[in-house]
């Protein structure tokens, strides 16, 4: 359940104003087993242990006028083992996304410090089909930025141009101009929603600088389709470099998710084809992943979360596996 503190905010010489607070937040714990394959060997990892405790926070200001402003931070880690990964016991809470909004008549203005979702298998192709998707398996790790997004919607569709800072970069002053590796490049891109009744899309390309002579883009689609039995999802993601020999590679994601009363299954398969070695650092040649997943819904807010994932992350690897049960509850 949304608890919502509503709260005087400051005082301004025009008059009184209010913001809304809005908590909530995710807790899951669990078990988690893992097995990564390397070139003829592979190690074993398994416990139990917190997989998420977040809280975020939200506040809204209607400034009338048709303006809003719209403020989202999170803290995670809010457990002694900082989320598994400081030193127990005692961990760390640290932040994680947070964005500020203006929207106008003429739009919508966002700052943003985030670490995105993937786009393939975290977002509409992947369907929600698997709760620890693909990035750093098959798919690139994902990395944060500081960033500045406009958006127009128009009917059905919403448009947006967006610039970002170098990746990992993060801080006021730091990541304008990038560094010497694809990775820390700035990036500049345009993108196109599309939602109209049980049809998603997304369409989007990135072009990234650098204060080096090598250049990168991506062209991105995805989307997704709700049957009433089952929502399927489909999206590529074609990346172009002159790093190295120069090369591509082209990500593709076909993810599937079905209701069956109070349980929920899904799937997704991930291919990456690699056409430069020196590109991702993973071979030259085709790597892949499936996953399967089951989420049982004891209540609205609490729900039994049991996947399953093999995939290669590199060619010529020995296949790893990951299988994952957890307990979550959210707020």
């Amino acid at each position: 359940m949304k608890k919502t503190l509503v709260a005087l905010a400051v005082l301004a010489a025009s008059g009184a104003s209010f913001a809304q607070v809005t908590i909530t937040g995710n807790l899951a714990m669990g078990y988690q087993s893992t097995t990564t394959g390397g070139v003829g060997s592979s190690t074993d990892a398994s416990g139990l242990g917190v997989d998420t405790s977040q809280i975020d926070f939200m506040a809204t200001e209607d400034m009338g006028g048709g303006m809003k402003a719209t403020a989202k931070m999170s803290l995670a880690g809010a457990d002694r083992s900082g989320e598994s990964s400081g030193t127990p016991p005692n961990g760390p809470v640290t932040g994680r996304n947070a964005s500020l909004a203006l929207q106008t008549n003429a739009g919508v203005l966002t700052l943003a410090a985030v670490k995105a979702a993937d786009y393939l298998s975290g977002g509409l192709a992947g369907v929600g089909a698997y709760y620890n998707d693909f990035s750093g398996k098959v798919l690139s790790a994902r990395t944060s930025r500081d960033t500045i997004t406009y958006s127009l919607p128009v009917g059905a569709f919403t448009v947006h141009g967006t610039y970002q800072e170098g990746a990992n970069l993060l801080g006021l002053g730091n990541g304008t101009t990038g560094d010497a590796t694809l990775t820390g490049q700035s990036l500049v891109g345009a993108a196109v929603d599309y939602a109209a009744g049980k049809a998603k899309a997304n369409f989007t390309y990135l072009s990234f600088n650098s204060n080096t002579a090598r250049t990168k883009n991506q062209t991105r689609l995805s989307g997704n389709y709700d049957l009433g039995v089952a929502m399927v999802g489909l999206g590529a993601v074609v990346t172009n470099s002159d790093q190295g020999t120069g090369g591509r590679a082209t990500d593709l994601v076909l993810g599937a998710k079905a209701p069956l009363g109070a349980l929920t299954v899904g799937a997704q398969f991930v291919s990456r084809k690699i056409d430069d070695v020196g590109f991702t650092g993973q071979g030259t040649g085709t790597i892949s992943g499936t996953a399967l997943e089951a989420q049982y819904a004891l209540s609205k807010r609490t729900a039994v979360i049991a996947n399953y994932a093999r995939w290669t992350a590199v060619v010529g690897n020995d296949a790893s596996s990951q299988y994952n049960l957890l307990l979550s509850h959210s707020f």
